[in-house]
């Protein structure tokens, strides 16, 4: 049963169309510097071939909730 759930969960993920830099940082509300800057500092999970860069977004989002915090005033 667990393999079942982790061929759907594969499958869920492979599913997901990739977005590029500029996307990211529009759904971030930053600028294409930061995202650079962020990929640099290993903040943002990302994948290469070549030169071309894509993110998968719900890979950003569990990344980014897992190790950053949340300040509120």
């Amino acid at each position: 049963m667990a393999d079942s759930l982790a061929a759907g969960d594969l499958a869920a993920r492979t599913a997901e169309p990739f977005i590029n830099k500029e996307e990211v940082a529009t759904r971030l509300g930053k600028t294409l510097r930061t995202v650079d800057n962020w990929m640099q500092r290993g903040l943002l999970p990302y994948f290469k071939i070549g030169r071309s860069v894509s993110f998968k977004w719900s890979d950003v989002e569990s990344h980014l909730a897992q190790n950053c915090r949340v300040c509120r005033r």
